[in-house]
């Protein structure tokens, strides 16, 4: 076919010579500000989170930052996104005999930080927006369920009316898990402030970031000095004075996760620029959206807030597992790739390892190949979905790109 022959893949002519930029939005932001700051706590000696020989308590002051920004009563920071989610469960009370439901579509720490509480994880299908689907969520809820995990994937937001609903019928905690969709926004509202708590990462790929970092957020004083001290190796008084408070939980043991001073003096010249970083992608996204509205033979996911979603990733669906597999290969030698993860790429594909999947969370649940067939509409969505990354830093011209290789090989394949 003429279509196929003009293909990359087939020996035709690439739309690009080099592939896209690296897709790590907040890293890329870096500039003086982050420097400066860094160097601040290290000219004062005081990286440690609560004292040093010239404190200046940055942490607590990210705290109150991230809570405004989000619009909480309360923000903890912690050192890294799982360590944020295992707090929050433990906090929860998520322990032995207890259910934590979640999506067969999220990242490994969902699952993990599940076991690491102590709680048994249940998972439910995503529908078309790869997010979990409140119907099935419902279908799922026991005596013993303890909390629905509510995860935010590649930068689109749940539907969280319907989760909320669900949640509050049955008697459960609603958990955020925003890592991947920080800066997001329901209905107005920022992801974050609609579920009983929430837990954020700061990871190199996220909207913001410090290399590593977490933090939870939640309006509920007694789960926030229960998550205080959990982070904290059980202290039961350190950083309450911070917030004029007195201890209103029993004193329990904990660990240590701590964030530090120098994540915490990037990550708040980092979220000033939050809402920049955010933007840029979001417009980035609707440049190739409207690009290839009219291109036939490819479905865009479903977004449950679409503009509340911060447009790190283009996810479409095509017919069958067999036809995205060859559109994924014809953008990777159209150089419509990134040099950074391996993007494009299917959201499943089988015999791939992926930690997004719940197909390789068998060390974590056992007996998944005995229930694989009822969660068979979520790998038949997953196993059709295409992904590209979005980056901020992409040109007109790269968006351009973009949009182009998808048309040629959308015209040349479907």
């Amino acid at each position: 076919m003429k279509g196929k022959s003009s293909l990359a893949l087939y020996g035709g002519r690439p739309v690009r010579t080099q592939p896209l930029s690296v897709m790590h939005p907040g890293a890329t932001y870096y500039d003086n500000e982050e420097i400066k700051a860094v160097t601040e706590v290290l000219r004062y000696k005081s990286p440690y989170r609560f004292y040093g020989p010239r404190f200046l308590g940055i942490t607590a002051k990210f705290e109150r930052e991230f809570a405004s920004y989000v619009g909480t009563r309360y923000a903890l920071a912690v050192s890294s996104g799982t360590a944020a989610l295992h707090t929050a469960l433990i906090s929860l009370g998520v322990g032995q005999g207890t259910e934590v439901i979640l999506p067969t579509y999220g990242w490994v720490s969902c699952p993990a930080a599940i076991v690491a509480a102590g709680g048994t994880p249940v998972l439910a299908n995503v529908d078309d927006s790869l997010t979990l689907d409140p119907a099935d969520v419902k279908k799922r809820i026991t005596s013993g369920t303890k909390a629905i995990m509510a995860v935010h994937i590649r930068g689109s937001v749940c539907d969280l009316d319907g989760l909320s609903r669900v949640a509050k019928e049955s008697g459960v905690a609603l958990l955020e898990d925003a890592a991947q969709c920080g800066g997001g926004s329901y209905h107005g509202r920022k992801l974050g402030s609609i579920g009983n708590v929430a837990t954020f990462s700061f990871q190199l790929n996220k909207m913001i970031t410090a290399g590593e970092g977490g933090a939870i957020t939640t309006d509920d004083e007694g789960f926030y000095q229960r998550a205080l001290m959990f982070h904290d190796a059980g202290t039961p008084y350190r950083g309450l004075s911070e917030e004029g408070l007195k201890l209103k939980v029993r004193p329990s043991p904990g660990v240590n996760y701590r964030a530090n001073e120098l994540a915490s003096a990037i990550l708040r010249v980092q979220l000033r620029k939050m809402n920049s970083i955010v933007a840029k992608t979001r417009k980035n996204k609707q440049r190739v959206v409207k690009g290839i509205s009219k291109v036939k033979g490819i479905k865009l996911r479903r977004e449950n807030d679409p503009a509340g979603e911060v447009g790190v990733a283009l996810i479409f669906f095509v017919e069958t597992p067999e036809k995205a597999r060859l559109f994924r290969d014809a953008l990777m030698v159209e150089n419509v790739r990134r040099p950074s993860g391996a993007y494009p790429g299917l959201v499943y594909e089988p015999g791939k390892n992926d930690g997004h999947v719940y197909t390789h969370w068998g060390h974590l649940i056992g007996g998944l190949e005995a229930v694989a067939p009822e969660y068979r509409k979520s790998l038949e969505l997953m196993g059709r979905a295409v992904h590209l990354d979005i980056s901020p830093m992409d040109t007109n011209e790269d968006l351009d790109d973009i949009t182009a290789g998808i048309t040629k090989v959308a015209e040349a394949l479907l």
